[in-house]
């Protein structure tokens, strides 16, 4: 979840430093994975590594289960999301730069994007996921704000370079995922406190929009806790469960794919952000911001076992 621009912007230089090794949690099986990160945000698995995004930093980072290395930075970008762009190639998210990066996995950049293939310029692109075929869905949000109108999008990358948009009006698009079958695309209408399904066609096109989820439905809201709590990144595991990353409620709710609560991960941050499965989707990746008005601040990047299947 994008916050700097609600808040203006922190232009940071990025540090290209690596960062030790792991550390374990007493609580709740929670490894902390990386306890000094500048507002991490959206992890995508590759296989047995995960890169995930250092907004506060401009920088993208891999982990590879013992260490996190920062492989790629280009200030002013504010990464948001970190996505598989095919061969050894990731395409980057940039929120306060507003284009898609592609680079190699390796770091050098290769691609900046600007705009979509009718020549729109994005605003806000803020979360991603891949596909079967080769192609990206990811979201452009819009403002962050109460009172913003619903500029939400997504749109979708093809494997040839293709960026076409594929729906509108959506008040503060977000997180997204996708059913195992890849026939629903889930999508977070954060500043409405829900969670979007659209029927996903074999040319990749969305059509019945309906509501999954609401989260008031689900937990308990915090009445202390500001207009910014909402549903931020999502994820899905391999039986179709969703996991729901709120933000402002430092909780990953999970449901099944009907819709019903399975369990709530609690974190100290208030800020998560968003989450991925590893290890066979008996552990849940996490990253969790400390600060909504502030992305330099250090939040943490966690490894907690999944309540779904158990403890390993």
């Amino acid at each position: 979840m994008s916050s700097k621009r609600a808040v203006g912007a922190l232009v940071v230089a990025a540090v290209c430093l690596a960062i030790g090794p792991a550390r374990a949690s007493t609580a709740d099986d929670r490894v902390v994975v990386n306890p000094r990160s500048a507002y991490p945000e959206g992890p995508v698995v590759a296989g047995k590594l995960v890169y995930y995004a250092e907004m506060g930093s401009d920088r993208v980072m891999r982990w590879d289960g013992h260490a996190n290395t920062a492989i790629w930075s280009r200030a002013g970008c504010g990464p948001t999301s970190v996505a598989r762009g095919g061969g050894d190639a990731l395409v980057i998210l940039c929120d306060e730069e507003q284009v898609l990066v592609r680079i190699t996995t390796a770091g050098k950049t290769v691609e900046v994007i600007k705009a979509d293939s009718a020549g729109h310029p994005f605003l806000t692109p803020n979360a991603s996921i891949n596909d079967t075929k080769g192609g990206i869905y990811w979201t452009s949000s819009g403002l962050f704000s109460p009172t913003s109108p619903s500029q939400g999008a997504v749109l979708y990358l093809d494997k040839s370079g293709g960026l076409r948009r594929l729906a509108e009006g959506i008040h503060y698009s977000n997180g997204v995922g996708l059913s195992p079958d890849g026939k629903i695309l889930y999508v977070s209408e954060h500043l409405s406190r829900r969670v979007l399904a659209y029927d996903v066609a074999a040319d990749g096109s969305l059509s019945h929009t309906r509501i999954f989820v609401k989260l008031d439905d689900l937990v308990p809201r915090n009445a202390k806790r500001g207009w910014e709590v909402g549903a931020d990144g999502l994820a899905v595991d391999h039986a179709g469960n969703l996991y729901i990353a709120e933000y402002g409620g430092g909780r990953i709710i999970i449901v099944d794919p009907s819709g019903r609560l399975k369990a709530v991960v609690l974190f100290p941050e208030q800020y998560t952000t968003a989450a991925a499965l590893i290890d066979g989707d008996r552990r849940i990746f996490v990253t969790a911001p400390v600060s909504f008005v502030d992305p330099k601040a250090y939040g943490e990047v966690y490894s907690v076992a999944n309540p779904v299947y158990g403890k390993n």
